[in-house]
C-alpha cells in the first residue's frame, strides 16, 4: 500500500468518526484544531477532502468520486513542501506518481495505467 493509499484510508477513517455539518465532514484533534475535512455525499467520500497536521499545515488533499480515490492526491511534509503526488482512477493509480524529498529533490517518478507501473 502507498503512503498515498494510507492517506485516503486514514481520512476515511477519521472522517466516519468525525463532527458532520451538512454535507461536509469534518474532524478534530482532541485539543480543537481541524484533522480533516471532506465532502460526503450519501455517506460517501464524494469531492475534495483534506487532512492536516496538528500544527495546522496541510497533510494531504485529494478527490474522491462515490467512495474512491479519482483524480490528484498530493501528500505534504509538515514544512509544507510537497512529499508526493499521484494520479486515480476510480480508486486505482492512473497516471503519473512523483516523490519528492523534504529538501525539494525528485526522488522517482512512475507512471501507472490501471495500477500497473509502466517501465521507465
Amino acid at each position: 500500500m502507498t503512503k498515498l493509499s494510507l492517506c485516503a484510508v486514514v481520512i476515511a477513517v477519521l472522517l466516519l468518526t468525525g463532527c458532520w455539518q451538512k454535507d461536509v465532514g469534518r474532524s478534530y484533534y482532541p485539543s480543537g484544531e481541524i484533522r480533516t475535512e471532506a465532502t460526503v455525499r450519501n455517506g460517501l467520500l464524494d469531492g475534495p477532502a483534506t487532512m492536516y497536521y496538528k500544527s495546522g499545515t496541510k497533510m494531504s488533499e485529494a478527490n474522491y468520486r462515490a467512495g474512491m480515490l479519482d483524480g490528484k492526491a498530493v501528500s505534504y511534509y509538515e514544512s509544507g513542501a510537497k512529499k508526493a503526488e499521484a494520479e486515480y482512477k476510480e480508486g486505482v493509480l492512473h497516471g503519473i506518481s512523483i516523490k519528492w524529498s523534504a529538501s525539494g529533490q525528485q526522488q522517482g517518478r512512475t507512471i501507472f495505467v490501471n495500477g500497473i507501473s509502466e517501465p521507465n
